[in-house]
């Protein structure tokens, strides 16, 4: 019966019948004994070096450098295959041969430029010394410097035009010197990557809009997501994050300003720092770890008091309710960003008993 008297108290404080908006009770005074009895637990906050502060859901996929496609640039046919799907190439490795006539007029026409150009430079040389020595009318000199530069910017529009169609230097030497022309076009790998498709079929038909093959680089990767409101303003450019169960680690590099009125989400992008265990398509969780120091607190130990983010600290006669800014971050953890520190004890447990003789003392909502 002792037990009970000392309970009632307590008790009758907590069924008290609300009065009305009137703030809750900062100050409970309790003693250890009905701390015990109430099922009271407290626990020291402490500051962690590396903290989860928040987490999110994120999509692999390549960077905006890391993935190409593949199509011809002129019309022709589907000659030769030199990969198939999932091969490793290095830049400058053949993938495919599309054999077209255009490919033909462009390297006839390049190299009848070329000696159109060389027998310009020729006149234009041997008129400027003229000119030096006074031998030729200013009118010639400029019917010779205009037939220069238009042969020059001829042969150089063609030397595009054979660049455009994946001739390297060593290819456009090779037309030069030999004057083999032929009517296949090799294209090759832009840079080491993986062969993620190649849909094309020997002997198809190409117009120069279809996809020969697609490649990326799997060292090349960007991690992509949308989050809530909530969770965005908690987040910003900069922040480290931790692959959950993994190594892998990024840095955020945007967090949109703009909302997605129809699911009121933000779009973010990562850019790993080490993407061990990472594949593209994949869908990945992570963490947010924090930069320095931050002070947790368990969630049980957080209650909601007229809408307020509330814990009970312990004093030297009972607890007070203070409130607190604090970050979910999505595990049994929160994050304290202002109102505790390091080392005052808060309530853990019992909160319930607490909050109701807050509310009841104070006559809260």
């Amino acid at each position: 019966m002792k037990v009970h008297r000392r309970l009632v108290p307590i008790f009758t404080l907590i069924s008290v019948c609300f009065c009305g908006p009137v703030a809750f009770a900062n100050v409970l005074t309790i003693s250890e004994e009905e701390q015990r009895l109430l099922g009271i637990e407290v626990q020291a906050v402490a500051a962690a070096a590396s903290t989860r502060t928040g987490e999110l859901t994120l999509q692999v996929g390549f960077s905006t450098n890391g993935e190409w496609v593949i199509k011809s640039p002129y019309p022709g046919i589907l000659y030769r295959t030199h990969v198939q799907a999932g091969d490793r190439v290095n830049a400058g490795d053949p993938l495919l041969t599309v054999r077209s006539g255009d490919i033909v007029t462009v390297q006839r026409d390049f190299l009848k430029a070329e000696a159109d150009w060389k027998l310009q430079q020729a006149a234009w040389q041997r008129d400027r010394k003229l000119r030096d020595s006074g031998s030729v009318s200013s009118r010639r000199w400029q019917e010779t410097q205009f037939a220069y530069d238009m042969a020059k910017a001829e042969y150089a529009g063609l030397r595009a035009q054979l660049q455009f169609a994946g001739y390297n230097e060593e290819d456009i030497d090779r037309l030069s010197r030999d004057m083999n022309v032929t009517p296949d076009i090799v294209l090759r790998a832009p840079a080491g990557a993986l062969v993620l498709e190649r849909p094309a079929m020997l002997g198809d038909h190409l117009e120069g809009t279809e996809l020969l093959a697609r490649l990326g680089d799997p060292a090349r990767l960007l991690l992509t997501g949308r989050i809530s409101r909530s969770v965005a303003e908690h987040l910003a450019e900069g922040d480290v994050i931790a692959l959950q169960g993994g190594t892998a680690r990024a840095i955020v590099v945007l967090v949109a300003q703009v909302i997605d009125p129809a699911t009121q989400t933000v779009h973010v992008r990562a850019e790993p720092t080490d993407s061990t265990g990472l594949a593209p398509g994949q869908l990945t969780r992570w963490f947010v770890q924090s930069g320095s120091p931050v002070l947790t607190v368990p969630s049980s130990a957080i209650v909601k008091l007229e809408g307020k983010d509330v814990v009970y600290v312990q004093t030297a006669g009972g607890f007070e309710a203070r409130e607190i800014d604090v970050r979910n971050t999505g595990g049994g953890a929160w994050v304290v960003l202002d109102g505790l520190s390091d080392g005052e004890r808060v309530a853990v447990s019992g909160t319930a008993a607490l909050k109701g003789m807050s509310v009841g003392m104070g006559g809260g909502d």
